[in-house]
């Protein structure tokens, strides 16, 4: 029997073979990128950096070693090396410098949308090269494609949109939140939750989960690319409600108009006509209506005043001149509940006389007291003159 000597193992056997190349790669990329520039890097491309540098060097392809062997090796060499690994399972895990300051590994983060072959061509680029120690994202002719397909989608979507659709003028059952989100598409909605980082929910079946002080801001900047796209044809709850409040606080055509130039709100002539139908309607409505919360046949106090608007119009003419009032009435109490009376078993019954004891007896000291009482104010009755009645 012979005995031989072990083979070293595999990972060995490579490691070996890949040593000028991860030296290399090191002074490279690790030391003047990593150390001297700041930069943070994400380990797919270290990896990939290192796959194209053994191939450049030994023309040899190095594929088939795993990202955990790269990372225990330089985490070996180069202790002042922090390894983060981010929330996001889709992510890959980032490379900085522990010295890295948080404002700084901040604005040196890596865009996650370029791709490791992209960035790692950029890694394996000299020194000169290397102009702002960030990685650069690069828009491809294929990202520009799924833009624009996208963004034809989306026009789809909000030409087939059909906006509000209860009669006119809408009232304020047909101006609030849950009205609003009806004129919003789904995929528009969505899509603005993913661009801002709200939610990572993929689906276009229904509207995305995200926080309430949020959805009102989304909602909002959905209604006004709906407004937009049909270039105000297609009227939204926040064009019309935005415009009628402004007028009512303000009273100013300027200040509406602004706000319809940059897309917010409807314009002057259709928040005027608004008002004005919601008025009509208020006249038509009301002739044999009473307000609601008061009833019928109950003592009312009217109160009426007469107000000038005083807005601002375009010509100057054609301002408001209407009464405000108000009604009182009291609310009618409410009936006391009556105490349950227990019923009385019906049928005569016969007097029954109390027991004996019920009588407290005088003693006889007291009876003979009792009798000089009575004795003494006869005589005094009659010495005043007054006739003693006697009954027998």
């Amino acid at each position: 029997m012979f005995l031989l000597r072990p083979d070293k193992p595999e990972t060995e056997q490579d490691e070996a073979m890949f040593d000028a190349s991860y030296k290399l790669f090191c002074e490279r990329i690790i030391r003047q990128r990593l150390l001297v520039n700041n930069e943070v890097l994400r380990m797919g491309q270290l990896r990939q950096a290192f796959i194209d540098m053994v191939k450049a060097n030994k023309g040899v392809d190095a594929s088939n070693y795993r990202q955990d062997l790269l990372k225990k090796r330089l985490a070996q060499d180069f202790p002042q090396l922090a390894f983060h690994m981010p929330t996001k399972r889709n992510v890959c895990e980032l490379v900085f410098a522990e010295t890295l300051s948080k404002d700084a590994l901040v604005d040196m983060l890596p865009d996650p949308s370029g791709t490791e072959t992209t960035q790692s061509s950029e890694l394996s680029q000299t020194d000169s090269d290397n102009e702002t120690g960030r990685t650069k994202c690069q828009t491809t002719h294929e990202d520009t494609r799924t833009l624009y397909t996208a963004a034809l989608f989306l026009k789809r979507l909000l030409s087939d949109t059909p906006g509000m659709s209860c009669p006119w003028p809408p009232t304020s059952e047909n101006v609030n939140v849950t009205e609003s989100q009806t004129v919003v598409p789904i995929g528009l909605y969505n899509l603005l939750s993913w661009i801002i980082g709200s939610t990572e929910e993929p689906t276009l079946d229904h509207y995305v989960n995200i926080d309430d002080d949020v959805h009102l801001k989304v909602l909002s900047v959905c209604q006004d690319i709906v407004y937009l796209a049909s270039k105000g044809r297609k009227q939204t709850p926040k064009s019309l409600a935005l415009g009628l409040t402004v007028r009512h606080l303000t009273g100013s055509s300027r200040i509406v108009s602004l706000l319809n130039r940059l897309g917010h709100c409807a314009s002057w002539d259709t928040v005027l006509s608004l008002d004005t139908s919601l008025a009509q309607l208020t006249l038509v409505e009301g002739r044999d209506k009473i307000p609601k919360g008061f009833s019928k046949r109950t003592p009312t106090t009217l109160v009426w005043d007469n107000i000038d608007f005083g807005e601002e119009t375009l010509s100057g003419r054609g301002t408001t001149h209407h009464t405000n009032g108000i009604m009182l009435q009291s609310v009618p109490g409410e009936p006391m509940s009556t105490a349950i009376r227990q019923p009385l078993r019906k049928g005569v019954t016969s007097f029954i006389a109390p027991p004996p004891n019920a009588y407290t007896t005088l003693p006889s000291v007291q009876k003979a007291r009792a009798t000089e009482l009575v004795s003494t104010s006869a005589v005094s009755d009659m010495q005043n003159g007054h006739p003693l009645c006697c009954t027998s």
